[in-house]
C-alpha cells in the first residue's frame, strides 16, 4: 500500500527495485524533492540543443526512458479514419511566426521569420518519418498531409526572391510527399487510408500555390497515388477527368504521358498512338516522339514532324520553341550530309538570334570564298542585331572580316551607350580612323559630363579618357577636354579631382 500511495512521488524512470528502496526510506523522499527543484531551476537556463543532447544520450542507454519518451510525445493510438489532429499544430508554426517589421504609418508590417517555420516544418516530418517506422501510418499521413495543405495556404513567393537563407520549402513538399508514396505503397496500409489520402491529395493540388508558383508538382504526386490505390482502368478514367479540366495548364503534357504509360500497360497501343497524335501540338509531346524517330534513323519522318512544329510555334510565338526545332533539323541535316539544308538553317539561326556568333562561323566555313562577301552582306541587312554593354555582334563580324570602314560607320550610328561601344572597339580602328573616333569621344564626353554629375560618373569619364590617350593623337585629344572640363567644370571639386591624373 505504499508503494500505492507514494507511485506519483517516486521518480518515473527508476526501476522497481530501485523504487521499493525509496520508498522505505523516508529521508531520500525529502532529498528527491529538493533535486526537483533543482532540475526545475537547471530547465530554465539549460540551452535547448545542449539539452536535446542529454536526452538523446540518455535515452540511447537507458532503454526504460526511451520506452517513457516515446509514450509521451508519440503515444500508440488505436487504427481510426484518418484525422485532422494536426492541422491547427502545424498552422500554427506558420501563425506564430510573424515578427515586427519595418514601420509604417501607424502600424507595422508583418513578416513571417520563414526560417523558424522551416525548422517547425522538419521537425514535424521528422515525427511523420518516425511514425512510419512504427507503423503508425494514419497519423504519418494527417502529418504529411498537413505539411503539403499549410505550406499551400501561407508560401509566399515573393518572401523568397532574394533571400539568401537557406530555406527551401520545395524539398519539405518533396520529403511530404515520398512519405505519403511510402504509406499508400505499405503493406499494412488498408484501402480506406489510401483512398482518404488519394482524395486530400487531389484538393491540394487545386491549391492556387501549387497552380501559380513551381512550388512542388502535386499534380505529379496525385497521379503516382492514384497508380498505387486505384485499378489501371480506374486510373484511367480519372487520367482522362484530369485532362479535360487541364487543358490549358502548363504541363498537361504529363497527364498525357501517364495516360500513354497506363494504355500501353493495358496492351491498348493503338490508343495509346492515338493519343500521342492528338497531343503532338504540345512541344515535350512532339520532342518525345521525334527523339523516337531519330533514335530508329527516321529521319524523313523526323523532319516532317519538326516542320509542322515550327509552323504552329511561329504562329504561337513561341520563338524559342521554333529555335529549338530549326536547331534540331540543323543536326539532322548535318548527319545526312546535306549542306543545302545546313546553310538555309544556320542562315535561318543566325537571323532568329540575331547574329550568333557560331552561326556566322559555320556559314563562313560552308559558303565558298568567292561568295561569301555578298551572301554576308545580304544576311546582315536581314539580321537585327541588339548592343549588349558596348559589346555587339556585327561589330565583331566586321571587325573578323577587316571591314574598318564598315565598322567605323557603324559605331558612328550606335544610338545607346556609344561610349561603351567605342571603349570596346576603338582599338581596331587606330590605324586607319583614330582623328574620326578621337572626334566621337570628345562629343560623347562632352555630352555625357553635362548631363551627370556624381563620383560614379566622373570616374567613369576618366576611364574613358584612359583609352582615349592610347589612340594615335589622343594624348593632344585629353588634354585639350580636360583643359575643358577643368573651366566649364571649376565648381565640382570630385570631378577635378578624378581628372587630376590627366593635368
Amino acid at each position: 500500500m505504499a508503494i500505492r500511495d507514494s507511485r506519483n512521488k517516486v521518480a518515473r524512470f527508476l526501476s522497481a527495485k530501485e523504487a521499493d528502496f525509496q520508498v522505505s526510506i523516508p529521508e531520500k523522499n525529502a532529498a528527491k524533492m529538493v533535486m526537483d527543484e533543482e532540475v526545475e531551476q537547471i530547465l530554465l537556463f539549460a540551452e535547448p540543443d545542449k539539452l536535446s543532447d542529454f536526452v538523446l544520450k540518455y535515452a540511447s542507454s537507458h532503454s526504460d526512458f526511451k520506452s517513457a519518451l516515446l509514450e509521451t510525445f508519440l503515444p500508440k493510438k488505436p487504427v481510426a479514419k484518418l484525422s485532422v489532429d494536426y492541422q491547427m499544430e502545424i498552422e500554427k508554426c506558420f501563425n506564430s511566426a510573424y515578427k515586427n517589421g519595418p514601420k509604417r504609418g501607424r502600424y507595422y508590417e508583418p513578416e513571417i521569420d520563414w526560417d523558424e517555420v522551416s525548422g517547425k516544418v522538419d521537425g514535424y516530418l521528422a515525427k511523420a518519418t518516425l511514425l512510419l517506422q512504427r507503423q503508425d501510418l494514419e497519423e504519418a499521413a494527417t502529418i504529411a498531409l498537413q505539411i503539403l495543405r499549410s505550406i499551400g495556404n501561407n508560401y509566399i513567393e515573393e518572401d523568397f526572391l532574394y533571400n539568401d537563407d537557406d530555406i527551401d520549402f520545395e524539398i519539405s513538399c518533396e520529403d511530404a510527399g515520398d512519405l505519403l508514396l511510402e504509406i499508400v505503397k505499405h503493406s499494412g496500409a488498408s484501402q480506406v487510408l489510401k483512398e482518404n489520402i488519394l482524395n486530400e491529395a487531389t484538393k491540394i493540388s487545386k491549391m492556387a500555390t501549387y497552380r501559380e508558383y513551381e512550388l512542388y508538382d502535386m499534380d505529379e504526386l496525385v497521379q503516382q497515388i492514384m497508380l498505387s490505390v486505384q485499378s489501371k482502368e480506374e486510373a484511367l478514367l480519372s487520367i482522362n477527368h484530369l485532362i479535360e479540366e487541364r487543358k490549358e495548364h502548363r504541363e498537361l503534357y504529363k497527364l498525357v504521358l501517364r495516360k500513354v504509360e497506363i494504355l500501353e500497360e493495358l496492351g491498348k497501343t493503338v490508343e495509346a498512338e492515338a493519343t500521342l497524335s492528338e497531343f503532338l501540338y504540345l512541344p515535350e509531346i512532339r520532342r518525345r516522339e521525334a527523339e523516337k524517330l531519330l533514335d530508329g534513323k527516321c529521319y524523313e519522318k523526323a523532319i516532317s514532324m519538326l516542320n509542322e512544329g515550327i509552323v504552329i510555334a511561329e504562329k504561337a510565338g513561341e520563338y524559342g520553341i521554333l529555335r529549338e526545332w530549326r536547331e534540331q533539323l540543323l543536326s539532322i541535316y548535318e548527319e545526312v550530309h546535306d549542306i543545302t539544308k545546313v546553310i538555309e538553317m544556320c542562315r535561318l539561326l543566325f537571323i532568329h538570334t540575331n547574329g550568333s556568333l557560331d552561326y556566322y562561323h559555320k556559314l563562313k566555313s560552308l559558303i565558298s570564298s568567292t561568295d561569301w562577301k555578298e551572301y554576308l552582306s545580304t544576311l546582315l541587312q536581314e539580321t537585327t542585331f541588339f548592343d549588349y554593354w558596348g559589346r555587339n555582334t556585327k561589330a565583331e563580324i566586321y571587325i573578323e572580316e577587316k571591314e574598318y570602314d564598315k565598322l567605323f560607320s557603324f559605331l558612328s550610328t550606335v544610338e545607346y551607350r556609344r561610349l561603351d561601344a567605342l571603349v570596346q572597339y576603338a582599338s581596331h580602328l587606330n590605324a586607319t580612323h583614330s582623328s574620326e573616333i578621337l572626334s566621337l569621344f570628345t562629343d560623347d564626353l562632352r555630352v555625357y559630363a553635362e548631363k551627370n554629375l556624381g563620383r560614379s560618373h566622373y570616374e567613369y569619364i576618366a576611364r574613358v579618357l584612359r583609352g582615349m590617350r592610347k589612340l594615335n593623337g589622343g594624348k593632344e585629344a585629353v588634354k585639350q577636354l580636360v583643359d575643358e572640363f577643368r573651366v566649364l567644370y571649376k565648381r565640382r571639386p570630385a570631378m577635378m579631382e578624378e581628372l587630376g591624373e590627366f593635368i
